[in-house]
C-alpha cells in the first residue's frame, strides 16, 4: 500500500465518526428497529449509582475497520480503469443496547463508511451514481424495541432482520430482508441482509414458535451503480440509455405494506419450518415500451414454502421448497409462477472441518421463449429451469484463531453460466483485533452478466478492531 493511500486511510478512519450523510445516506424507514438484541448484557460501573446498584443496563459497542482490494486484471467500465487498488474504505459500526426491565430491551445501531479511493483517483471521472453508491454511507441498522406481552407472546417493533430457511449460500425461502448487492461475490449472505422496519409477534407453545410480521417499510435491495464495475449495463443490455433506466423506490404506503407468517418446530435431531409471505420481489423488472419512458420497478409477490434440517451423526441434511406467485419479468406481459427447490448437506466428521454442498433449481411455469432471448429489447436472461450449485469448505486452526474458507457458487447444470470462487482466511491477530484476507475469481459464462464481470477478479484484505 502506498504511503499516500495509508495516510488518507488513517485520516478517514479517525474522522469517520463525524461524517454527515450526503445524497447516498440511507436514513429512510426508521421505524424503531428492535431486532437482534443480545440476551447477555455487559455490566459497566456507574459512580452515580448506589453501591447495591453498581451495574448499568446500558452498553455501547461497535467496531472500526479498514478494507482494501486490488484488481489484478486490466478492465475498464465507462472509461474507468478498475485494475490496481480499487477500494480504501474506512468504516465504523456503533450499537447501543438498553435493558429497560426484565422483559423489555432496546437496540439502536448504525454504520458509516468513507472510501478514499475515489479521492485518490480523481482522474478516473467516476459517474455520479458510482460516487453516491460507493464513496460514503451513513445509515441506521437494527433499531428496535423488544419485549414480552404475555408469558407466551413476544413483540419486536422496528428495523430488524428475520432469517428464513436452512441454506447458508442460496436464498430460497429467505425472502423477508433485502440484500446489499453492491459488491456481489465478496461477502456471505448472512452479512448482506438489510434491516427492515416491521412489527413482529412471536407465540411459543411446546416445541413450536409461530411468528406474524407486518412490514411497513418498503425497503428494497441495494444494487451496484449502473455503469460501475459490477453493473456494466452497456455490456449486458442491447439498449442501455445514458443515464440508465431509473430504479423506482416503492413508497411506504398501505398498498405496499407486506405481511409474513412462519411456524418453526424444533425437535430432537431435526427441525421443520413453514412459511407464507406477501412481500416485495428480490429483483426489478422494466416497465414501458421504449428507453425514453422505461422505468425499473419492484412488484410484490406471494410465497408459500417449507424448510427442514435433519441431523444424522456427522451429517446435517437440509432442504427448502418455495412456490412463488406473481413474478413479473421484462419480456412478458403476464406474471409467472415459479417453484424453487433446494437440497444439500453439511459434513462435520473431520475434526475442525465443515464441508457443504447445496444445489437449487428454479422452475418457471409457462416459460416463454422470449425470456431466453438475450437480444430482446427488454431481456430477462432466464431459462425454464435455472440450476445453482454452492460448494463450501471451512477449517479452523490453532484453537479457532485461524479460519480458512472456500466457496464456489456456479450457475447452470454443467456450470456453463459462470459464477464465482472465493477463498479467504480469517485471523485473530490479538484480543478484539481480527484480520481477513483472500481472493475472488469471477468465472465467465454463457450469460451476459457473468461474462461482463469476469475480469473483476481481485485480492482483498480488511482489519477490524471491536470494542
Amino acid at each position: 500500500m502506498t504511503p499516500k493511500l495509508l495516510k488518507l486511510s488513517l485520516i478517514s478512519l479517525l474522522t469517520l465518526s463525524s461524517l454527515y450523510a450526503d445524497e447516498s445516506a440511507d436514513l429512510d424507514g426508521f421505524g424503531g428497529d428492535l431486532d437482534g438484541f443480545s440476551d447477555t448484557e455487559i455490566s459497566v460501573d456507574q459512580e452515580t449509582l448506589p453501591q447495591e446498584q453498581s451495574q448499568s443496563n446500558y452498553t455501547l459497542s461497535g467496531n472500526l475497520a479498514f478494507k482494501t482490494s486490488y484488481g489484478y486484471r486490466s478492465h475498464n467500465v465507462d472509461s474507468v480503469d478498475y485494475s490496481g487498488f480499487n477500494q480504501a474504505q474506512a468504516s465504523t459500526y456503533l450499537q447501543f443496547d438498553a435493558k429497560l426491565s426484565d422483559d423489555w430491551k432496546v437496540r439502536i445501531s448504525g454504520d458509516a463508511f468513507y472510501d478514499a479511493i475515489y479521492d485518490l483517483h480523481p482522474s478516473n471521472n467516476y459517474n455520479q451514481d458510482t460516487l453516491d453508491t460507493y464513496k460514503t454511507q451513513l445509515r441506521l441498522d437494527d433499531t428496535y424495541i423488544q419485549g414480552r406481552l404475555t408469558k407466551d407472546i413476544d413483540i419486536k417493533i422496528g428495523r430488524q432482520i428475520v432469517v428464513w430457511g436452512k441454506s447458508d449460500s442460496i436464498r430460497i425461502t429467505d425472502v423477508i430482508n433485502p440484500l446489499d448487492n453492491r459488491l456481489p461475490g465478496m461477502t456471505d449472505i448472512k452479512d448482506l441482509r438489510l434491516s427492515t422496519s416491521m412489527a413482529k409477534f412471536d407465540y411459543y407453545i411446546d416445541s413450536w414458535n409461530f411468528s406474524a410480521m407486518a412490514i411497513f417499510e418498503s425497503r428494497i435491495f441495494l444494487e451496484a451503480a449502473p455503469r460501475s464495475e459490477f453493473f456494466p449495463v452497456d455490456s449486458i443490455f442491447p439498449i442501455a440509455p445514458n443515464p440508465f433506466i431509473d430504479l423506482v423506490q416503492p413508497s411506504n404506503s398501505l398498498d405496499d405494506m407486506q405481511f409474513a407468517f412462519a411456524a418453526n418446530g424444533i425437535f430432537s435431531g431435526w427441525d421443520l419450518s413453514f412459511y407464507a409471505a406477501d412481500v416485495l420481489d428480490s429483483k426489478w423488472h422494466m416497465q414501458g415500451t421504449n428507453p425514453s419512458n422505461m422505468k425499473r420497478v419492484v412488484s410484490k409477490i406471494q410465497m408459500v414454502g417449507s424448510a427442514i434440517n435433519v441431523v444424522r451423526g456427522s451429517w446435517l441434511f437440509k432442504s427448502e421448497v418455495a412456490y412463488m406467485h406473481g413474478i413479473k419479468y421484462n419480456s412478458t406481459a403476464d406474471a409467472k409462477n415459479r417453484l424453487d427447490v433446494l437440497v444439500g448437506f453439511d459434513y462435520m466428521g473431520i475434526k475442525d472441518t465443515l464441508l457443504s454442498i447445496e444445489i437449487a433449481n428454479r422452475h418457471i411455469f409457462e416459460h416463454e421463449d422470449s425470456m431466453s432471448d438475450y437480444n430482446a429489447v427488454k431481456p430477462d436472461f432466464v431459462d425454464k429451469n435455472e440450476l445453482q450449485t454452492a460448494l463450501r469448505a471451512s477449517r479452523s486452526f490453532q484453537n479457532d484463531t485461524i479460519n480458512a474458507n472456500a466457496l464456489v457458487s456456479m450457475f447452470g447444470a454443467s456450470w456453463e453460466y459462470g459464477g464465482f470462487a472465493r477463498v479467504w482466511v480469517e485471523y485473530e491477530l490479538m484480543n478484539s483485533v481480527n484480520a481477513n484476507f483472500g481472493v475472488v475469481d469471477y468465472i465467465s459464462g454463457d450469460k451476459p452478466f457473468t461474462a461482463a464481470i469476469s475480469d473483476n477478479d481481485r485480492v482483498f484484505a480488511d482489519i477490524t478492531y471491536s470494542f
